[in-house]
Protein backbone atom coordinates (compact mmCIF):
# COMPACT_ATOMS: atom_id res chain seq x y z
CA UNK A 1 0.00 0.00 0.00
CA UNK A 2 2.57 2.06 -1.10
CA UNK A 3 2.21 5.93 -0.52
CA UNK A 4 -0.59 5.47 2.02
CA UNK A 5 1.11 7.10 5.20
CA UNK A 6 1.64 10.55 2.96
CA UNK A 7 -2.01 10.53 2.54
CA UNK A 8 -2.80 10.23 6.51
CA UNK A 9 0.66 11.26 8.62
CA UNK A 10 2.32 13.59 6.29
CA UNK A 11 3.34 16.39 8.78
CA UNK A 12 4.60 16.91 11.82
CA UNK A 13 1.34 18.34 13.09
CA UNK A 14 -0.92 15.05 11.80
CA UNK A 15 1.68 12.56 13.71
CA UNK A 16 1.36 14.81 16.71
CA UNK A 17 -2.60 13.70 16.78
CA UNK A 18 -1.47 10.39 18.38
CA UNK A 19 -0.67 9.56 21.59
CA UNK A 20 3.51 9.90 21.55
CA UNK A 21 3.55 6.45 23.31
CA UNK A 22 1.50 4.75 21.01
CA UNK A 23 3.59 6.13 17.98
CA UNK A 24 6.67 5.05 19.76
CA UNK A 25 5.32 1.43 20.43
CA UNK A 26 4.24 0.88 16.49
CA UNK A 27 8.12 2.39 15.28
CA UNK A 28 9.41 0.25 17.84
CA UNK A 29 8.11 -3.09 16.03
CA UNK A 30 10.04 -1.85 13.04
CA UNK A 31 13.70 -1.55 15.00
CA UNK A 32 15.55 -1.65 11.46
CA UNK A 33 13.69 0.66 9.92
CA UNK A 34 14.22 3.56 12.90
CA UNK A 35 17.53 2.78 13.20
CA UNK A 36 18.50 3.10 9.59
CA UNK A 37 16.09 6.62 9.48
CA UNK A 38 18.78 7.34 12.96
CA UNK A 39 14.72 7.74 15.08
CA UNK A 40 15.20 7.50 18.82
CA UNK A 41 13.11 5.64 20.42
CA UNK A 42 12.76 6.46 24.41
CA UNK A 43 11.09 3.48 26.60
CA UNK A 44 8.86 6.12 28.18
CA UNK A 45 7.86 8.89 24.82
CA UNK A 46 6.37 12.52 25.49
CA UNK A 47 5.64 15.06 22.74
CA UNK A 48 8.62 16.75 23.68
CA UNK A 49 11.32 13.72 23.54
CA UNK A 50 9.85 12.17 20.14
CA UNK A 51 11.94 13.22 17.17
CA UNK A 52 8.81 14.29 14.98
CA UNK A 53 10.13 15.93 12.35
CA UNK A 54 12.96 12.32 11.57
CA UNK A 55 9.64 10.59 11.57
CA UNK A 56 7.98 12.36 9.55
CA UNK A 57 10.80 12.28 6.88
CA UNK A 58 11.36 8.83 7.23
CA UNK A 59 7.79 8.46 6.37
CA UNK A 60 7.45 10.28 3.74
CA UNK A 61 10.44 8.38 2.39
CA UNK A 62 10.70 4.79 0.46
CA UNK A 63 11.25 1.79 1.43
CA UNK A 64 8.76 2.37 4.49
CA UNK A 65 7.52 -1.17 5.57
CA UNK A 66 4.27 -2.49 4.11
CA UNK A 67 3.10 -3.30 7.69
CA UNK A 68 4.01 -0.19 8.55
CA UNK A 69 2.24 2.05 6.17
CA UNK A 70 -0.55 -0.12 6.33
CA UNK A 71 -0.92 0.05 10.22
CA UNK A 72 -0.96 4.01 9.81
CA UNK A 73 -3.04 4.09 7.48
CA UNK A 74 -5.93 1.96 8.67
CA UNK A 75 -5.77 3.90 12.01
CA UNK A 76 -6.30 7.02 10.27
CA UNK A 77 -9.11 6.08 8.23
CA UNK A 78 -11.17 4.19 11.05
CA UNK A 79 -10.14 6.73 13.72
CA UNK A 80 -13.48 8.42 13.44
CA UNK A 81 -17.27 7.70 15.26
CA UNK A 82 -18.34 5.18 12.61
CA UNK A 83 -14.82 3.64 11.88
CA UNK A 84 -15.13 3.00 15.55
CA UNK A 85 -18.32 1.58 15.15
CA UNK A 86 -16.70 -0.85 13.12
CA UNK A 87 -13.99 -1.87 15.42
CA UNK A 88 -16.32 -2.20 17.93
CA UNK A 89 -17.78 -5.37 16.13
CA UNK A 90 -14.75 -6.84 14.92
CA UNK A 91 -13.25 -6.94 18.30
CA UNK A 92 -16.90 -8.30 19.87
CA UNK A 93 -16.75 -10.89 16.53
CA UNK A 94 -13.17 -11.76 18.17
CA UNK A 95 -13.90 -11.86 21.47
CA UNK A 96 -11.05 -9.40 22.55
CA UNK A 97 -11.35 -6.64 25.15
CA UNK A 98 -11.15 -2.89 24.29
CA UNK A 99 -8.80 -0.73 25.48
CA UNK A 100 -10.86 1.95 26.54
CA UNK A 101 -8.30 4.56 27.67
CA UNK A 102 -9.41 8.75 27.95
CA UNK A 103 -5.79 9.62 27.42
CA UNK A 104 -6.44 8.11 23.59
CA UNK A 105 -8.30 8.70 20.66
CA UNK A 106 -10.11 6.38 18.24
CA UNK A 107 -6.29 6.70 15.94
CA UNK A 108 -4.38 5.92 18.82
CA UNK A 109 -6.80 2.73 19.89
CA UNK A 110 -6.76 1.13 16.35
CA UNK A 111 -3.19 1.37 16.34
CA UNK A 112 -3.09 -0.83 20.01
CA UNK A 113 -5.69 -2.95 18.95
CA UNK A 114 -3.45 -4.04 15.84
CA UNK A 115 0.19 -4.11 17.92
CA UNK A 116 -1.03 -6.06 20.52
CA UNK A 117 1.11 -9.23 20.34
CA UNK A 118 2.22 -8.73 17.01
CA UNK A 119 2.08 -10.00 14.78
CA UNK A 120 -1.15 -11.84 15.84
CA UNK A 121 -3.31 -9.11 15.18
CA UNK A 122 -1.81 -7.36 12.26
CA UNK A 123 -4.60 -8.12 9.70
CA UNK A 124 -6.98 -6.44 13.32
CA UNK A 125 -7.53 -3.37 11.09
CA UNK A 126 -8.03 -4.83 7.73
CA UNK A 127 -11.18 -6.30 8.48
CA UNK A 128 -12.15 -4.12 10.90
CA UNK A 129 -12.40 -1.52 7.28
CA UNK A 130 -13.92 -4.50 5.60
CA UNK A 131 -16.42 -4.46 7.70
CA UNK A 132 -16.79 -0.90 7.91
CA UNK A 133 -17.44 -1.23 3.81
CA UNK A 134 -19.82 -3.45 4.14
CA UNK A 135 -21.94 -1.49 6.67
CA UNK A 136 -21.94 1.24 3.41
CA UNK A 137 -25.02 1.78 0.52
CA UNK A 138 -24.98 -0.18 -2.64
CA UNK A 139 -26.43 -2.26 -5.37
CA UNK A 140 -26.51 -5.24 -5.06
CA UNK A 141 -27.19 -7.85 -8.45
CA UNK A 142 -28.34 -11.12 -8.00
CA UNK A 143 -27.12 -14.73 -9.71
CA UNK A 144 -29.61 -18.13 -9.06
CA UNK A 145 -27.60 -21.70 -8.66
CA UNK A 146 -27.27 -23.31 -11.65
CA UNK A 147 -28.46 -26.70 -9.26
CA UNK A 148 -28.74 -27.46 -5.40
CA UNK A 149 -25.26 -27.38 -4.20
CA UNK A 150 -26.02 -26.93 -0.63
CA UNK A 151 -25.31 -30.08 0.24
CA UNK A 152 -21.92 -29.67 -1.90
CA UNK A 153 -20.93 -26.70 0.39
CA UNK A 154 -17.17 -26.24 1.56
CA UNK A 155 -16.29 -23.43 4.61
CA UNK A 156 -13.34 -21.94 3.17
CA UNK A 157 -10.01 -22.87 4.24
CA UNK A 158 -6.84 -20.60 3.96
CA UNK A 159 -5.80 -23.25 0.82
CA UNK A 160 -8.59 -22.71 -1.31
CA UNK A 161 -8.96 -19.30 -0.12
CA UNK A 162 -5.12 -18.77 -1.65
CA UNK A 163 -6.27 -20.35 -4.87
CA UNK A 164 -9.28 -18.34 -5.21
CA UNK A 165 -7.37 -15.20 -4.73
CA UNK A 166 -4.50 -16.01 -6.82
CA UNK A 167 -6.67 -16.89 -10.11
CA UNK A 168 -8.15 -13.19 -8.96
CA UNK A 169 -5.06 -11.52 -9.01
CA UNK A 170 -4.14 -13.01 -12.53
CA UNK A 171 -7.51 -11.40 -13.93
CA UNK A 172 -6.68 -8.10 -12.31
CA UNK A 173 -2.94 -8.34 -13.48
CA UNK A 174 -4.56 -9.33 -16.94
CA UNK A 175 -6.60 -6.26 -17.13
CA UNK A 176 -3.24 -4.75 -16.07
CA UNK A 177 -4.30 -3.18 -12.20
CA UNK A 178 -1.07 -4.91 -11.34
CA UNK A 179 2.26 -6.09 -12.53
CA UNK A 180 2.48 -9.75 -11.45
CA UNK A 181 0.45 -12.17 -9.81
CA UNK A 182 3.04 -12.03 -6.49
CA UNK A 183 2.60 -7.72 -6.89
CA UNK A 184 2.23 -8.03 -2.41
CA UNK A 185 -0.67 -7.73 -0.89
CA UNK A 186 -2.55 -6.00 -3.88
CA UNK A 187 -5.33 -8.58 -3.99
CA UNK A 188 -6.89 -10.06 -0.95
CA UNK A 189 -10.43 -11.83 -0.02
CA UNK A 190 -11.83 -11.27 3.35
CA UNK A 191 -14.63 -13.58 4.37
CA UNK A 192 -17.10 -12.74 6.71
CA UNK A 193 -18.93 -16.20 7.94
CA UNK A 194 -22.26 -15.54 9.44
CA UNK A 195 -24.88 -18.26 10.17
CA UNK A 196 -27.27 -17.91 6.88
CA UNK A 197 -24.40 -16.21 4.89
CA UNK A 198 -21.00 -16.32 3.79
CA UNK A 199 -19.40 -12.22 3.19
CA UNK A 200 -16.19 -11.83 0.56
CA UNK A 201 -14.86 -8.62 0.74
CA UNK A 202 -12.29 -8.42 -2.10
CA UNK A 203 -9.52 -5.96 -2.20
CA UNK A 204 -7.80 -5.46 -5.68
CA UNK A 205 -5.75 -2.27 -7.09
CA UNK A 206 -8.06 -0.18 -9.22
CA UNK A 207 -6.69 2.04 -12.43
CA UNK A 208 -3.18 3.65 -11.93
CA UNK A 209 -3.87 7.18 -11.11
CA UNK A 210 -1.26 10.03 -11.25
CA UNK A 211 -2.31 13.36 -9.03
CA UNK A 212 -0.28 16.15 -7.45
CA UNK A 213 0.25 17.19 -3.99
CA UNK A 214 2.35 19.76 -2.13
CA UNK A 215 4.69 18.40 -0.29
CA UNK A 216 5.66 19.96 3.40
CA UNK A 217 8.29 22.21 2.32
CA UNK A 218 5.52 24.24 -0.54
CA UNK A 219 6.80 21.82 -3.23
CA UNK A 220 4.45 20.12 -6.11
CA UNK A 221 5.37 16.82 -6.33
CA UNK A 222 3.17 13.44 -8.71
CA UNK A 223 2.17 10.92 -6.90
CA UNK A 224 1.61 8.17 -8.98
CA UNK A 225 -0.77 4.97 -7.25
CA UNK A 226 -3.49 2.19 -7.45
CA UNK A 227 -6.45 3.21 -5.61
CA UNK A 228 -7.68 0.22 -3.54
CA UNK A 229 -11.17 -1.03 -4.50
CA UNK A 230 -13.33 -3.20 -2.65
CA UNK A 231 -16.04 -5.00 -4.15
CA UNK A 232 -18.09 -7.44 -1.91
CA UNK A 233 -20.07 -11.12 -2.79
CA UNK A 234 -22.31 -12.65 -0.77
CA UNK A 235 -23.35 -16.50 -0.84
CA UNK A 236 -26.72 -17.52 1.00
CA UNK A 237 -26.47 -20.70 2.44
CA UNK A 238 -30.11 -21.36 2.74
CA UNK A 239 -31.40 -20.01 -0.63
CA UNK A 240 -28.45 -21.48 -2.39
CA UNK A 241 -27.65 -17.76 -4.79
CA UNK A 242 -24.94 -14.98 -4.94
CA UNK A 243 -25.13 -11.49 -4.76
CA UNK A 244 -22.65 -8.88 -5.39
CA UNK A 245 -21.64 -5.40 -5.43
CA UNK A 246 -19.01 -4.49 -7.69
CA UNK A 247 -17.54 -1.31 -9.31
CA UNK A 248 -17.36 -2.89 -12.45
CA UNK A 249 -19.34 -5.45 -14.17
CA UNK A 250 -16.22 -7.23 -15.54
CA UNK A 251 -15.84 -9.10 -12.68
CA UNK A 252 -19.16 -10.99 -12.11
CA UNK A 253 -17.79 -14.41 -14.53
CA UNK A 254 -14.71 -14.63 -12.65
CA UNK A 255 -16.39 -14.23 -9.04
CA UNK A 256 -19.09 -16.86 -9.98
CA UNK A 257 -16.25 -18.98 -10.59
CA UNK A 258 -13.99 -18.30 -8.04
CA UNK A 259 -16.96 -19.17 -5.60
CA UNK A 260 -17.99 -21.82 -7.32
CA UNK A 261 -14.88 -23.54 -6.78
CA UNK A 262 -14.13 -21.98 -3.15
CA UNK A 263 -17.51 -23.26 -1.72
CA UNK A 264 -18.06 -25.98 -4.10
CA UNK A 265 -15.32 -27.41 -5.75
CA UNK A 266 -17.52 -26.67 -8.92
CA UNK A 267 -14.62 -25.88 -11.94
CA UNK A 268 -16.61 -24.66 -14.59
CA UNK A 269 -18.18 -21.08 -14.52
CA UNK A 270 -21.76 -22.71 -14.53
CA UNK A 271 -22.43 -22.81 -10.60
CA UNK A 272 -24.02 -19.62 -10.79
CA UNK A 273 -26.57 -18.26 -13.80
CA UNK A 274 -26.61 -15.27 -15.82
CA UNK A 275 -29.53 -13.40 -17.26
CA UNK A 276 -31.31 -15.23 -14.95
CA UNK A 277 -34.79 -13.11 -13.19
CA UNK A 278 -34.07 -13.39 -9.48
CA UNK A 279 -35.54 -10.06 -8.67
CA UNK A 280 -39.28 -9.24 -9.40
CA UNK A 281 -41.37 -6.75 -8.30
CA UNK A 282 -44.80 -9.09 -9.63
CA UNK A 283 -45.87 -9.29 -6.25
CA UNK A 284 -46.86 -5.44 -6.26
CA UNK A 285 -49.70 -6.53 -8.67
CA UNK A 286 -51.82 -8.54 -6.49
CA UNK A 287 -55.30 -7.46 -5.82
CA UNK A 288 -54.19 -7.73 -2.08
CA UNK A 289 -50.63 -6.55 -2.42
CA UNK A 290 -50.53 -3.81 0.35
CA UNK A 291 -50.50 -6.50 2.77
CA UNK A 292 -46.90 -7.35 1.92
CA UNK A 293 -45.71 -4.77 4.19
CA UNK A 294 -46.82 -5.91 6.93
CA UNK A 295 -43.70 -6.92 9.76
CA UNK A 296 -44.81 -8.77 11.64
CA UNK A 297 -43.59 -12.04 10.85
CA UNK A 298 -40.05 -10.82 10.51
CA UNK A 299 -37.55 -11.02 13.44
CA UNK A 300 -35.53 -7.41 13.99
CA UNK A 301 -38.15 -5.25 10.95
CA UNK A 302 -40.28 -2.93 13.39
CA UNK A 303 -41.86 -1.83 10.36
CA UNK A 304 -41.41 -1.31 6.48
CA UNK A 305 -43.81 0.71 4.06
CA UNK A 306 -43.66 1.70 -0.11
CA UNK A 307 -42.49 5.25 0.05
CA UNK A 308 -42.36 5.36 -4.09
CA UNK A 309 -43.28 3.24 -7.03
CA UNK A 310 -42.77 3.76 -10.50
CA UNK A 311 -44.46 1.86 -12.97
CA UNK A 312 -46.58 1.53 -16.38
CA UNK A 313 -49.81 1.63 -17.16
CA UNK A 314 -51.61 0.47 -20.46
CA UNK A 315 -51.85 2.95 -23.47
CA UNK A 316 -50.25 3.44 -26.81
CA UNK A 317 -47.47 3.68 -26.05
CA UNK A 318 -47.60 2.52 -22.37
CA UNK A 319 -47.24 5.83 -19.94
CA UNK A 320 -44.97 5.81 -16.79
CA UNK A 321 -45.84 6.94 -13.85
CA UNK A 322 -43.91 7.89 -10.20
CA UNK A 323 -45.74 8.05 -7.13
CA UNK A 324 -44.39 9.13 -3.40
CA UNK A 325 -46.12 10.63 -0.82
CA UNK A 326 -45.05 13.87 0.91
CA UNK A 327 -42.31 13.89 3.69
CA UNK A 328 -41.30 10.15 3.24
CA UNK A 329 -44.88 8.94 4.27
CA UNK A 330 -46.18 5.76 2.70
CA UNK A 331 -47.80 5.58 -0.65
CA UNK A 332 -50.69 3.48 1.05
CA UNK A 333 -51.77 6.28 3.26
CA UNK A 334 -55.60 7.23 2.77
CA UNK A 335 -55.24 3.59 0.95
CA UNK A 336 -55.82 5.61 -2.36
CA UNK A 337 -56.47 1.85 -4.91
CA UNK A 338 -57.83 -0.27 -1.51
CA UNK A 339 -55.68 -3.32 -0.64
CA UNK A 340 -54.03 -2.94 -3.89
CA UNK A 341 -50.35 -0.78 -3.85
CA UNK A 342 -50.68 -0.17 -7.47
CA UNK A 343 -53.69 1.45 -9.72
CA UNK A 344 -55.79 -1.67 -11.74
CA UNK A 345 -54.70 -0.49 -15.04
CA UNK A 346 -50.96 -0.76 -14.26
CA UNK A 347 -49.24 -2.76 -16.73
CA UNK A 348 -45.96 -3.78 -14.65
CA UNK A 349 -44.04 -2.10 -11.90
CA UNK A 350 -40.27 -1.09 -12.41
CA UNK A 351 -39.00 0.00 -9.22
CA UNK A 352 -40.21 0.17 -5.46
CA UNK A 353 -38.67 1.93 -2.90
CA UNK A 354 -39.22 0.98 0.52
CA UNK A 355 -38.30 2.64 3.96
CA UNK A 356 -37.56 0.31 6.70
CA UNK A 357 -37.01 0.85 10.62
CA UNK A 358 -35.51 -2.05 12.43
CA UNK A 359 -36.03 -3.21 16.02
CA UNK A 360 -32.33 -2.39 16.79
CA UNK A 361 -33.80 1.72 15.68
CA UNK A 362 -31.51 1.25 12.23
CA UNK A 363 -33.53 3.15 9.52
CA UNK A 364 -32.93 3.37 6.06
CA UNK A 365 -34.46 2.86 2.93
CA UNK A 366 -34.39 -0.21 -0.19
CA UNK A 367 -35.06 0.64 -3.65
CA UNK A 368 -36.02 -2.51 -6.11
CA UNK A 369 -35.13 -2.77 -9.51
CA UNK A 370 -36.88 -4.61 -11.87
CA UNK A 371 -34.83 -4.60 -14.56
CA UNK A 372 -31.30 -6.09 -13.83
CA UNK A 373 -31.70 -8.24 -10.73
CA UNK A 374 -31.05 -4.91 -8.57
CA UNK A 375 -31.37 -4.17 -5.12
CA UNK A 376 -30.21 -0.84 -3.32
CA UNK A 377 -28.93 -1.52 0.33
CA UNK A 378 -28.68 1.70 2.44
CA UNK A 379 -26.88 -0.37 4.62
CA UNK A 380 -25.52 -3.86 3.71
CA UNK A 381 -25.56 -4.88 7.67
CA UNK A 382 -29.21 -4.58 7.36
CA UNK A 383 -29.27 -6.63 4.88
CA UNK A 384 -30.03 -10.40 6.94
CA UNK A 385 -33.25 -8.86 8.42
CA UNK A 386 -34.40 -7.34 4.79
CA UNK A 387 -33.38 -10.67 2.95
CA UNK A 388 -36.07 -12.47 5.37
CA UNK A 389 -38.95 -9.95 3.97
CA UNK A 390 -37.59 -9.98 0.55
CA UNK A 391 -37.96 -13.55 0.30
CA UNK A 392 -40.77 -13.88 1.97
CA UNK A 393 -42.35 -11.58 -0.21
CA UNK A 394 -41.25 -13.13 -3.16
CA UNK A 395 -39.69 -10.04 -4.43
CA UNK A 396 -36.24 -12.39 -4.95
CA UNK A 397 -37.14 -15.57 -6.01
CA UNK A 398 -36.19 -19.28 -4.63
CA UNK A 399 -34.24 -21.68 -6.57
CA UNK A 400 -33.83 -24.40 -4.58
CA UNK A 401 -36.92 -25.71 -1.62
CA UNK A 402 -36.07 -24.42 1.48
CA UNK A 403 -37.83 -26.24 4.43
CA UNK A 404 -40.29 -24.03 6.60
CA UNK A 405 -38.08 -24.03 9.41
CA UNK A 406 -35.42 -22.61 7.78
CA UNK A 407 -37.20 -20.38 5.83
CA UNK A 408 -38.42 -19.08 9.43
CA UNK A 409 -34.59 -18.75 10.76
CA UNK A 410 -33.16 -17.05 7.69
Amino acid sequence: MSGCTKRCFDSVAALRRLNPQVLRNLLAIFPGFAKERGIALPPKATAEKLEYEKICAALMGDAVPADLDEVLFLASKLGNSRGWEAIEDQAREDRRPLPLRADMGDADLAILLAIEDWPKHRLFLERANARARVNGKSAFVYYPPARDWRSHYMKPTGERLTEARDYLAQHFVDCGFAENVKHGRATEIIPYDFEKEIWFLIRYPGRLRRQSGCCKTGTWESYVFNPEQYDAVVYNKVYCDLRMNTHRKTEHVKYRIACGRLLFGDDTSNAFLDKVPVVTLEPLMGERSAELFNSKDIPGLASIMPVETYYEKWGFPPRQFTEKNKNGCSVLSGAPYGTRVLPEDALTALRLVVAYTLDNGHKGKLTLHQVGNRVNFERDGDSVVLEKWLRDRQFVKDFVEVAADASKAA
